[in-house]
């Protein structure tokens, strides 16, 4: 890493925020590192890899461009900020934190996607506390999200008071573009801990297993600022057979529960849907399953219904009035327990096929 500093522009000497110090980062974290307060890191153009422990104190600045940070399983980032001193993780065009670290003046501004991201490829024990994570995103391999979670088993980290915006959004496949991707390698609440956190101004907010129970102090819209929310507001869910054997509660009010599969639900599994809870099927092949009279248990004012149904969970597909719900947009809840299966045709099911 080498470091510099703007502190002898004279123009700038008396503003606190201009002199902060620089370092650039430019080689993988390959022994015990700290990254401290009063600095802005840079990493300009090239993914970082970190193969050991990265510790982050409070009120450090992490600038990128077209870059991403890679926290492979031999490595892990210990990033514990506080309320009054949080920890940012933001474009190196953003001129709020630090200010003009790349000495372009009004040039530029901060723009979603303009770095990749953060990726756990296996890293255990990786903590986030109060960091702030803006403007990544960036399309990789038409994948583009701000931390990605990559592994073939439980991930073991914690994302506590933190918060994901400015995401940049590619309207792709289901789970391709999300601001966070936890997909099925986020299973155990106990073990990949996601408490207080709020992802706003992205596209798709979070994407993770059916069987994962999401706190309900998770929120989607900014806190400073309700009206702020995402374009694709909703929490989007991966059925994996072999996280089966688990109950899971969909309580989440504020945003919908969205599923793209048709999965059926085997005892012992559970699925508790709460009261007010409202779950959106994407597609005309897409639905549930019962293979026992416990296997899904809905609240009386819970709803299913349609991904196009702006009126219950507001506008989850982004497309204003484009579209509407129409009879068949998913298939139904198939009750396939005792010996005359038949499609539940309960008042809190909307526009299903059956």
């Amino acid at each position: 890493m080498t470091a510099c500093t703007d502190s002898d522009d004279e123009e700038n000497i008396d503003d606190p925020v201009a002199i902060c110090n620089i370092i650039e980062v430019l080689d993988n974290i390959n022994e015990p590192t700290v990254w401290e307060d009063g600095f802005v890191y840079v990493i300009n153009g090239s993914d970082i890899g970190v193969h050991s422990v990265l510790t982050i104190e409070p009120g450090a600045i992490i600038k990128l461009r077209n870059a991403r940070i890679n926290i492979l399983q031999d490595g892990k980032i210990l990033a514990e900020g506080t309320a009054n001193k949080r920890i940012v993780f933001t474009s190196l065009a953003d001129d709020s934190q630090c200010g003009d670290t790349n000495g372009d003046g009004n040039s530029s501004d901060a723009e979603k996607g303009d770095w990749k991201g953060i990726q756990l490829s296996g890293s255990i024990g990786s903590v986030f506390k109060y960091v702030d994570i803006f403007y990544a995103g960036q399309n990789s391999g038409g994948e583009s999200h701000a931390v990605e979670i990559t592994w073939n088993q439980s991930v073991a980290f914690t994302f506590d008071h933190c918060r994901i915006a400015h995401t940049f959004y590619q309207n792709s496949s289901y789970n391709s573009s999300c601001a966070f991707e936890g997909s099925s390698e986020m299973r155990d609440a106990n073990v990949s801990k996601f408490t207080n956190n709020a992802i706003y101004d992205s596209g798709k907010p979070i994407h993770l297993s059916a069987f994962y129970n999401l706190d309900p102090s998770n929120i989607f819209h900014n806190p400073e600022d309700p009206s702020q929310k995402n374009t694709h507001n909703g929490i989007y869910l991966h059925y994996n057979g072999s996280a089966s054997g688990t109950t899971v509660n969909w309580n989440n009010t504020e945003v919908p529960y969205v599923f793209d599969q048709y999965s059926q639900v085997f005892d012992p599994a559970t699925i508790n849907i709460g009261a007010n809870v409202v779950v959106k099927f994407m597609n005309s092949s897409a639905g549930l399953q019962r293979e026992a009279p416990q296997n899904i248990n809905i609240a009386s004012t819970a709803i299913l219904t349609s991904y196009k149904d702006d009126e219950h969970g507001g506008d989850t597909n982004g497309d204003g009035n484009a579209s509407f719900p129409t009879a068949g947009d998913w298939k139904g809840l198939y009750n396939n327990f005792n010996e005359n299966p038949h499609w539940d045709q309960s008042p809190n099911i909307l526009y299903a096929a059956n």
